[in-house]
């Protein structure tokens, strides 16, 4: 073993290596910095020209794991600076952003380097250490059990929704409810589909997420007019580096988290965004004070993202020692080493010993060579946090549909974040917590497939009796009670509700009605809905979405009759509406919405409109909202008063069109959606009926 150590660690002395994994840095940087743009998609561009253009296996694999090793932490960057969520960093956003709204961007940048680089060193040891010997464990998660881990997952939801308990369930049933649109695992029952074929695969993770997430909070600070930090932000190198010195000094509790995170990731099938979530309540389980989570906690931030970098060494595990994925990445890293005639499994750890070794080195040096880079640099991308909201906003909505689009290549796509941008705005009005949502979304599909082959694999008593499964099962449960209870205890207690005793309570419940129980009365209809629809399904079909309908059906009757009745609402996980109460939101979004609308009317009417679309509101967006009635109406007058929204417009529209023709046109070679608007009467794009 100590051999191949050192086999391994010579490549490092090699100018190929370090060729390789620079040429993976540069590569990776600034197209992950890009909002909504994931490891998988960087990797499925890249891929084919490391395999093609490295003959050397050693190098081509070091530069795939350096890529993989640093995505994690560069994904946090647009999360707190932006407000721009991916699909694995929806708790760096919840907690961020809100730091960086307080002008503590730097500071928690420079925290989320320092625990990110113990994550991935972490996550490179366990490997070293594990790979021989976890062949067995692995093994040991069958279907039932990968089940039983999302249920761990789901059940977390109780203590993540503070005082909204019957919210977060609800909004996580509502998540797992959402995911079952398409064919049915086994029964291939066209489930809520309505006859449109662009619903086959299911509603994309990244278009619902930018729409429920991303797009809110983006139309919401864009109504603000304001930058995202105040004006005495803290940016400065002394911050950035304080922030490094408090994330170093939480090793303790970033080794445990990352621990933690190897674990997740070693079980195949649980994704990003459930390691993102589970580390996150796991964190807050051993944490006295949980009155501050979800209100902009540094420390939430570091639960997190110690995790998700410590988890690529977990999911390297099953990779590289039974040729399974452990994650979407790593399915691309299983194609380059059959490409390169190296098959993963025990053979690879009895012949390429070497290989494996350097593969992990990749991920740790990966990890802190991104920590070195963001501790120089972070100062100046902080600084976009002093930027007027709307000159990034109109930047961030393009790219983030543009991103939507490119991820399905189907224009129903812009379609789908639109629809959950509008849930997602309604949830924040009327304090229902999306962060349940995502979870059930994103877990749903995990539990279904899971149990179902369980099931045609041991019936359905076999499945519900396995040992593993028995335990995960009454683990969760318990840890979800304990969590419910310690994250209300020192709760404010409420001394109307306690006056007089059980006669006064009883005396005070009086139906009113509540503007709230709208939104709750619609969920009502809307589950009610899908009970019936789901009966039609076949047996094998139906069992989770009718389960899950009935289960919602329940949830919000009682939340309706509880808002009926006067109950509040104890505070929840999630990002109130920000512009509420400020001047002149009404106006902005309205503002917005013409924007909105005239830039879907262009992408729907002309040849390659969504690029254009793209290009107008880019350009237009930041003048349009930031105007101030000028003193002479003059072009001159007009500059000077709106000289930051026209400045910033313009450079938004360069960067919007540089990124269309470039990235886009040459290097993913998009086919961009026809006229969609006028494809729907049968009729030409307008360029095209006047010979364009």
């Amino acid at each position: 073993m100590l051999a191949d150590f050192w086999a391994g660690l010579s490549y490092l002395g090699t100018w190929g290596y370090w060729a390789g994994f620079m040429a993976a840095v540069f590569i990776t940087v600034p197209i992950a910095l890009i909002p909504g743009i994931s490891a998988t998609l960087v990797m499925a561009i890249t891929i084919p020209f490391i395999v093609i253009s490295v003959q050397d296996p050693v190098i081509g694999l070091a530069m795939l794991a350096t890529l993989t090793g640093i995505d994690n932490t560069l994904d946090s960057i647009p999360s707190i600076l932006l407000g721009m969520p991916g699909g694995a960093t929806q708790v760096t956003f919840l907690e961020g952003n809100q730091l960086a709204q307080r002008g503590e961007a730097a500071h928690t940048l420079g925290a989320v380097y320092a625990v990110s680089a113990i994550g991935g060193v972490v996550g490179a040891v366990s490997l070293a250490f594990i790979i021989p010997v976890i062949s067995p464990f692995v093994l040991a998660f069958g279907f039932a059990e990968i089940a039983a881990m999302a249920m761990f997952g789901v059940a977390m939801v109780a203590a993540l929704s503070g005082g909204a308990m019957i919210k977060g369930i609800f909004a996580a049933v509502l998540g797992m409810l959402v995911s079952v649109v398409g064919p049915g695992k086994v029964s291939l029952d066209l489930r809520f589909m309505y006859d449109q074929q662009w619903l086959f695969d299911g509603l994309p993770l990244i278009a619902t997420t930018i729409g429920v997430f991303a797009l809110p909070e983006i139309i919401d600070l864009t109504m603000t007019r304001k930058p995202l930090a105040p004006k005495d932000a803290k940016i400065s190198y002394n911050e950035i580096f304080r922030g490094a010195r408090y994330g170093f000094s939480r090793w303790p509790m970033a080794i445990r988290q990352s621990l933690f995170g190897v674990f997740l990731g070693a079980v195949p099938g649980i994704g990003s965004g459930v390691v993102d979530w589970m580390s996150y309540a796991f964190g807050i389980f051993w944490t006295k004070d949980k009155s501050q989570f979800g209100r902009g906690n540094l420390d939430g931030v570091l639960f997190a993202e110690s995790a998700q970098n410590a988890k690529e060494g977990g999911q390297a595990i099953p990779t590289l020692a039974l040729g399974i994925p452990g994650g979407r990445a790593w399915a691309f890293v299983i194609v380059a080493m059959l490409a390169y005639g190296i098959a993963p499994g025990q053979r690879m750890l009895e012949d390429h010993a070497d290989i494996t070794i350097m593969i992990v080195l990749s991920l740790g040096l990966g990890n802190l060579f991104v920590t070195m880079l963001g501790l120089g640099f972070t100062r100046q991308m902080a600084r976009l946090t002093l930027i007027p909201y709307p000159v990034l906003g109109f930047l961030i909505i393009p790219i983030s549909l543009l991103a939507a689009f490119q991820d399905t290549r189907d224009v129903s796509a812009i379609g789908i974040v639109l629809v959950g941008a509008t849930l997602g705005m309604l949830m924040k009005k009327y304090r229902w917590p999306r962060p349940p949502l995502l979870i059930g979304f994103i877990l749903g599909p995990i539990i279904e497939s899971n149990i179902t082959n369980s099931v045609g694999r041991y019936d359905w008593v076999g499945t519900f009796t396995r040992p593993l499964f028995i335990v995960l099962v009454v683990l969760a449960i318990t840890i979800a009670a304990v969590f419910t209870r310690y994250m209300n205890m020192g709760a404010p207690a409420d001394p109307a509700a306690n006056a007089g005793g059980l006669a006064g309570r009883l005396q005070s419940l009086r139906w009113k009605f509540h503007p709230d129980q709208v939104f709750s009365g619609v969920m009502v209809l809307l589950m009610a809905y899908a009970v019936y629809e789901s009966s039609s399904f076949s047996f094998m079909g139906k069992w989770f979405p009718m389960g899950l309908s009935i289960l919602g059906l329940a949830l919000s009757s009682m939340q309706f009759l509880r808002e009926g009745f006067g109950a509040k609402t104890g505070a929840i996980m999630d990002i109130g509406i920000r512009s509420e109460g400020v001047a002149g939101a009404r106006s902005a979004g309205i503002i917005f919405l013409v924007l909105l609308s005239t830039m879907l009317i262009i992408a729907g009417l002309f040849q390659d409109g969504l690029k254009w679309g793209a290009l107008f509101i880019a350009t237009i967006g930041p003048p349009a909202m930031m105007w101030n009635r000028p003193p002479q109406w003059n072009i001159v007058s007009i500059v000077n008063s709106n000289r930051t929204g026209v400045i910033g417009g313009s450079i938004a529209g360069v960067l919007i069109l540089t990124l269309n023709m470039i990235f886009f046109d040459y290097l993913l070679a998009v086919f961009w959606p026809k006229a969609f608007i006028l494809d729907w009467f049968g009729l030409k794009s307008i360029m095209e009926l006047f010979g364009g």
